[in-house]
């Protein structure tokens, strides 16, 4: 039997994969004497290709994993493996299953054949109505409830992934944990959903404390590149500066102080102080205060015609990383 699981949804191919290797454990392999997991993209062709072929070890069946088969640079396998499948080599006892990411069934005959097979999936990105239901599913299994406009707000952001809806849920769930109200409401979600719009940025200053240029201009890049006005992106890289300076104050002032009595004194949310206490150490305050200086003065350059944003945060990225 041969699956290929697929599709630009990793998040709910992985649970599947997961799913379907736990059951095969259970019903046919609790010993896993018979379970192979393969790196495909890195594995060598012939120990897959064995492993495929080889009858089970007290057991009816044998499962074989190929992850990422698609980006092996051993292109001969692919062949191996169709020519395995086409003149049906492949023993009865035998269940392949194929999981990779987003790939063009038209890359190779091979992909095209798996695709075809009786119990293949592709999981598209879910949107609208399905997404709605999906996100619903998960609150509920996190034993928590949801306000309408809440679960809306929720559907409607532009997240990357499944992944990183589930962190968010994840996140928020932990913050309802300690509370008696387990009901998600549209100021949490606004909370958690302002936290993860400002997530690129706090890598971009990560990367700048630690003084990683290329880092650091690449995901400023990857900021201009998603269609972000530079002026919005400089607004957060003050705002979360702002945040720096307050905190790294907090600290030399009440150096035994917890993350927790910060957060309740600056009003700025405990997730944000624990993030932000781990990048302090790269400056001591008379340097934040002076590249904060430096943004300040940016600013006005930038409404006053000498220069735009985007050309003077690389210049400012050059300057801290030297």
């Amino acid at each position: 039997m041969l699956i290929l699981l697929h599709g630009s949804d990793t998040w709910r191919s992985r649970k599947q994969l997961k799913k379907m290797i736990e059951e095969f454990k259970a019903k046919r392999d609790p010993s896993g004497l018979n379970l192979n997991i393969f790196d495909a993209s890195k594995a060598e062709g012939a120990e897959m290709l064995e492993a495929m072929v080889t009858s089970p070890f007290l057991s009816e069946k044998r499962l074989t994993v190929l992850e990422r088969l698609s980006e092996s640079k051993k292109k001969d396998l692919w062949a191996n493996l169709l020519e395995l499948i086409k003149n049906k080599k492949m023993p009865d006892t035998s269940v392949v299953i194929f999981w990779e990411g987003e790939i063009k069934l038209n890359s190779h005959p091979l992909f095209e054949t798996l695709a075809k097979q009786k119990f293949s999936q592709k999981f598209e990105t879910l949107s609208g109505v399905k997404l709605n239901q999906w996100i619903k599913t998960e609150i509920t299994n996190r034993n928590l409830e949801i306000e309408p406009y809440a679960l809306t707000a929720l559907t409607n952001y532009p997240f990357d992934s499944l992944w990183q809806i589930i962190n968010e849920l994840d996140k928020i769930a932990a913050y309802l944990s300690k509370e008696t109200d387990k009901k998600i409401t549209l100021k949490h979600v606004n909370l958690f959903l302002d936290e993860a719009s400002n997530d690129n940025i706090f890598h971009f200053l990560d990367a700048l404390v630690a003084r990683r240029a290329k880092e650091a201009i690449k995901l400023l890049h990857t900021q201009f590149d998603n269609g972000e006005e530079p002026g919005k992106i400089f607004n957060l890289i003050v705002g979360q500066w702002r945040k720096l300076l307050l905190i790294k104050d907090y600290f030399s002032l009440n150096p035994g102080s917890t993350s927790d009595n910060a957060a309740k004194a600056l009003d700025i949310h405990p997730f944000v102080v624990k993030k932000t206490l781990a990048i302090l150490p790269g400056f001591s305050f008379a340097k934040l205060k002076e590249i904060y200086r430096e943004l300040l003065d940016i600013d006005l350059k930038a409404k006053t015609g000498e220069g735009d944003y985007a050309s003077f945060l690389e210049m400012l990225v050059a300057k801290i990383c030297q």
